[in-house]
């Protein structure tokens, strides 16, 4: 069975629309927001990916849990939101946009816990 980052194409088609997002907004952004926003957009990027991947429990969430310190979690959310909207425009199902968001924000939610109790 594919994994859902297989599923939409890859990493690229991850990578592109996580990319279109921060130009989206970017043009809202003063110069020391967009310096912290690439860094969200590279984070955030790996985090997709990781999350879509087919990889064995529990190297899967050992590894979320280290790519999602740092994410803003509001930001995350908005380009949760636009990712699905998104993947509907470029022809995938809706049942699809939905699982892959679904996956990733749970993954994500998980983590975000984890990372609360540490604190």
């Amino acid at each position: 069975m594919q994994s859902l980052l297989d599923q939409v194409g890859g990493s690229r088609i991850v990578n592109r629309t996580v990319s279109e997002f921060y130009q989206a907004i970017g043009r809202h952004l003063s110069g020391f927001e967009s310096c912290d926003h690439k860094k969200q957009q590279s984070r955030q990027a790996r985090f997709l990916n990781h999350a879509l991947s087919a990889q064995p429990e529990p190297i899967h969430s050992a590894r979320a849990s280290f790519l999602a310190q740092g994410l803003d979690a509001p930001l995350f959310g908005a380009l949760l939101e636009f990712i699905e909207a998104r993947l509907i425009e470029l022809g995938f199902t809706c049942q699809l946009s939905r699982h892959l968001v679904e996956t990733a924000g749970d993954l994500y939610l998980s983590c975000e816990q984890d990372l609360s109790i540490a604190c």
